[in-house]
């Protein structure tokens, strides 16, 4: 697992791209040791689940209200630091309580009021970590993942923006995913959430369950999905 680790931090990053386990800004981040913190949080959310983990589920890529702060995909730095009021950091990982990365003191344009105290966090984090604590689901055999693990922005717009990645980034976050898949129990379900990550994995032969992105009103789809998934019985039927 190290060496998987250690290839997304080599990952060299252009512009409009920002790797959160090797680059670092110095208007955002809290200080030249953001990228060795968000290393540190992904080893710590990774390592419980390696060798035990029944479902990954795929998004398209990391948010900058999300994994571009805490270093783990679909997690909000306000979960790992234990200021959620419904996800706490045990469900995340083990042990102490996370680090956060986002300066609160950042003047940096789109940087939030409320982030200034708690941290950042991501609507679709919540919803995604929701939905699994409410269908009691051990967190521990669930990896939540981007095919491509980066967070891409809109240069014109700034660092605190997403934008759809290229085909080509998708193709190379391909690679990243099936290395980590070889990490995984050969049995490990890919849920694939929204329609961008299903096309992506069905073009390169990922067998995966799709289910409705909870972004743009469809979180009720993605909590009926995922109700659907985690009832055994039912994983068949997404399969036929």
């Amino acid at each position: 697992m190290l060496k998987f680790i250690e290839e997304l931090m080599s990952y060299y990053s252009d512009q409009g791209v920002f790797n959160p386990w090797k680059d670092y800004s110095t208007q955002l981040d809290i200080g030249p040791d953001a990228p060795k913190l968000r290393i540190n949080n992904l080893q710590r959310f990774l390592e419980p689940r390696i060798s035990n983990a029944r479902y990954i589920f795929v998004a398209e890529a990391l948010g900058f209200q999300g994994g571009h702060f805490s270093g783990i995909p679909m997690t909000s730095e306000i979960m790992i630091t234990g200021n959620h009021s419904e996800v706490d950091y045990h469900h995340v990982f083990h042990g102490r309580v996370g680090r956060r990365t986002s300066n609160p003191n950042s003047k940096y344009p789109g940087f939030k009021i409320t982030w200034k105290k708690r941290g950042a966090s991501e609507p679709t984090a919540t919803i995604v970590w929701k939905t699994i604590l409410e269908n009691n689901v051990d967190p521990f055999e669930i990896i939540l993942w981007n095919i491509f693990p980066f967070h891409p922005y809109d240069p014109a717009v700034g660092l605190l923006s997403n934008r759809t990645p290229e085909p080509n980034e998708l193709k190379l976050g391909v690679y990243y995913l099936k290395r980590l898949l070889n990490l995984c129990p050969q049995n490990i379900k890919v849920i694939a959430i929204g329609n961008h990550s299903t096309n992506t994995l069905n073009q390169h032969e990922i067998e995966n369950i799709p289910i409705r992105h909870p972004a743009n009103g469809g979180a009720p789809a993605f909590k009926e999905g995922c109700k659907r998934i985690f009832t055994v019985n039912d994983v068949n039927n997404f399969l036929n």
